[in-house]
């Protein structure tokens, strides 16, 4: 009996697209009368290995992608765009004649993305349609474990994807009389040894071993039990003890290792992010240079005090240095900004209350990007003893210090969603920290882009901006 996965789906869906492909070139053919069957052949091949190999980088062959129309359409454009520039210029570089089917390549891509779409509307959606209908993707699953973990485990099975699984029977690694009858309305069958005859009649596709992470010789026993059942099987990992945020397996001198971190923006991404922020900041200071000029014209007419105010933060592998913004703030030398930014506050000054709304404060940061102290882009420097709710942030958020994996910045993933202001609740600080992690762990010369132009359109100024 065929076992359908996502996996088989996304290989089929493959296939289809493969299939299209090939019809479209041939109708194309068909239509211009040209080019030769070989070079037909040769440019319909080197069109769907591009468009496949695309998707398949880009993560675009995924069943919850099918189940909606806006994500298809942008995965088949993505694929037949970078198909068509391939295409082209194999077309135009090594046919004998290439002026004679000037238009070949573009009609080959127009019937190809109507032929893909048409396949993705009708074909994908209705088979993706008929196995949730029968729930044949749905997995099975046996949890084998301590009566003390087999509650979080199948806690962790009500996440976003639910619904692809269904717990069918518990095992208790220990027996006894007072065995219950269900753990959380699932059935608990018996012990560990029962599974072996329980899969016979019943299909098993995944098996949890819930045990607890300090018996490792425990865990790695039960896992050799498990070895006679085709299945596969996990062991939930503990976050009170162990964060697998970064964790990826890794060889190091020959030893199979779990990596538990990872150096972010190393080598060349290294060279890129410095590059991009030399360009950035150099072009910002010349383009800003007036507005600094009557900014510090008008600090300096408004209240007593330097015009430019220096002030410690933590930044790159939580080493201080001197962060420098307009002063905004009259001088007061009991503020050490540990309390961080309040609304109203009235320690801020009639100019500084402007420049703050429109972010105008924020330009000698520019310098410190120069310097290579900072980052455009980066999560924010925050001072030495930040504080949340009356603690310190490092209390507050167990994964707050990852920050300081790489430099802080002028801007971030976070600034853009939310987090401009002061920093008042655990709930926030928390949210502050997640949106932080998210763009370290997903960086890249595009998402820097895409965050500096959100912050030109909508983060320099608004309510939460003070």
């Amino acid at each position: 009996m065929i076992r359908w996965t996502h996996g088989l789906i996304n290989r089929l869906v493959k296939l289809a697209d493969i299939v299209l492909l090939v019809l479209a070139t041939l109708a194309t053919a068909l239509w211009f009368g040209h080019p030769t069957l070989l070079q037909l052949g040769l440019l319909g091949l080197l069109g769907i290995v591009v468009h496949v190999q695309v998707l398949a980088a880009t993560g675009c062959y995924r069943v919850e992608r099918y189940r909606t129309d806006l994500p298809q359409v942008g995965d088949v454009a993505l694929g037949l765009v970078a198909a068509a520039v391939a295409v082209a210029i194999a077309y135009h570089a090594f046919l004998v004649d290439p002026t004679s089917g000037i238009g070949w390549v573009p009609t080959w891509a127009l019937v190809s993305f109507a032929t893909l779409l048409l396949g993705r509307f009708v074909l994908v959606r209705w088979g993706v349609a008929l196995a949730d209908r029968h729930a044949v993707l749905v997995r099975h699953v046996a949890i084998v474990g301590s009566r003390a973990r087999i509650a979080g485990a199948l806690a962790g099975l009500q996440g976003p994807q639910a619904d692809l699984f269904k717990v069918v029977g518990i095992f208790l690694d220990e027996e006894g009389a007072d065995a219950p009858a269900a753990i959380g309305g699932v059935p608990v069958i018996g012990g560990a040894d029962r599974l072996f005859g329980f899969v016979h009649h019943t299909p098993i596709d995944v098996i949890v071993v819930a045990l607890p992470w300090e018996s490792t010789s425990h865990i790695n026993a039960m896992i050799e039990r498990m070895h006679r059942v085709a299945a596969d099987v996990i062991v939930p990992l503990d976050r009170d003890s162990f964060n697998p945020r970064f964790a990826e397996f890794a060889i190091v001198a020959g030893m199979p290792s779990l990596r538990v971190m990872y150096q972010p923006l190393r080598g060349s991404l290294g060279v890129l992010k410095r590059v991009e922020d030399i360009v950035v900041s150099a072009l910002a200071l010349a383009l800003t240079a007036p507005i600094l000029l009557v900014a510090a014209l008008a600090i300096k007419l408004d209240s007593r005090g330097p015009v430019v105010f220096l002030q410690k933060r933590v930044g790159f592998n939580n080493k201080p240095f001197t962060i420098y913004k307009l002063r905004t703030y009259k001088v007061d030398p009991t503020n050490d900004g540990s309390l961080g930014t309040r609304r109203d506050d009235p320690g801020v000054t009639r100019v500084g209350s402007i420049l703050r709304r429109l972010s105008i404060d924020e330009l000698p940061q520019l310098v410190n990007v120069l310097r290579g102290e900072m980052s455009v882009v980066g999560p924010r420097p925050h001072v030495p003893n930040m504080q949340v709710s009356g603690r310190q942030y490092y209390d507050v958020v167990r994964e707050y210090a990852a920050r300081y994996r790489v430099k802080p910045g002028i801007t971030g993933w976070g600034q853009i969603n939310g987090m401009r202001g002061g920093i008042d609740t655990v709930e926030k600080a928390a949210r502050g920290v997640m949106l932080d992690l998210h763009y370290i762990e997903n960086w890249s010369i595009w998402f820097d882009i895409r965050i500096m132009f959100l912050t030109v359109v909508r983060g320099l100024a608004g309510r939460d901006v003070f």
